[in-house]
């Protein structure tokens, strides 16, 4: 009976230990002693299979998906209108200055010496006075008359304001009536140096043209070769203004010099 039990007890013993080396490993320090003496066999290392859905320590978390791109409208998607102011059209029949149009600021620089008698200064008058009516308030101009009849010290010029004012209704009626009265009587010289040097002081760099009107050479204050090595540095003062030259009644040294002194403006000469 006690051999029958004993093989029993050792049966179960061997079936146990083989579930646990089923599902794990089983190792002792003292496994491999001979000797026979009972102690204690130390400690017992289980070493676990890993379980499932377990991570390897080592490896970083995923990263998260990247933005989509941003989406492109398609070339035919309707875009919110943008509000534009267009600028107002030039005007259609602008009026002109023995041929050439006026501009928005302007001055007429008018010959007043004794040459300019009977039909040339009639002629003048009756012009001026033509484009000056047609004038509406957008325009800013001024008049000035030169001779040696007026004082040096003014730079033998008289100005109707010395500046440029808008043309008014009142203002257009006064600069008539300054065109056809006394301060242009003819009388004197041609000081055409003092006259366009104190002009380009007197006028603004925004200023858009400049009418130089006479009928001879230069002979009060400065002569006409002492004009044209001058007048590049008084006209440098100006940004976009242009120069017109008008050469009325002149004869050949006159002529010749309005050509040169509109060509250094880069402007336009006009015989009249």
């Amino acid at each position: 009976m006690r051999k029958v039990l004993h093989c029993l007890a050792v049966i179960v013993i061997a079936a146990g230990a083989g579930v646990v080396s089923a599902q794990s490993t089983l190792s002792s320090p003292d496994s491999n002693k001979t000797d026979a003496h009972d102690r204690p066999i130390g400690k017992v290392n289980i070493q676990l299979p890993p379980s499932a859905g377990s991570t390897n320590p080592g490896e970083l978390p995923p990263q998260p998906p990247l933005p989509p791109p941003p989406v492109t409208p398609p070339e035919d998607e309707d875009i919110p209108p943008t509000e534009t102011f267009p600028e107002p059209p030039p005007p259609e029949n602008p009026p002109t200055y023995y041929g050439e149009p006026v501009a928005g600021k302007f001055a007429f620089l008018l010959d007043a010496s004794g040459s300019m008698y009977g039909s040339r200064i009639a002629s003048v008058r009756a012009e001026t006075t033509s484009v000056i009516g047609q004038l509406t308030e957008d325009y800013e101009f001024d008049c000035v008359a030169y001779g040696s009849q007026f004082p040096s010290s003014q730079s033998y010029s008289k100005f109707m304001w010395g500046a440029l004012l808008p043309a008014t209704d009142t203002n257009k009626s006064s600069a008539i009536t300054w065109v056809n009265g006394p301060s242009t009587n003819p009388g004197g010289g041609t000081p055409t140096y003092a006259c366009l040097n104190r002009s380009c002081q007197v006028y603004p760099a925004d200023l858009n043209k400049m009418f130089l009107l006479t009928d001879g050479s230069p002979n009060v204050s400065g002569s006409a070769s002492q004009i044209l090595a001058d007048f590049p540095g008084w006209w440098t003062k100006f940004t976009d203004t242009e120069f017109v030259a008008i050469c009325i009644g002149g004869y050949g040294s006159a002529q010749t010099f309005m050509q040169q002194l509109a060509a250094l403006a880069g402007g336009t000469y006009i015989a009249a």
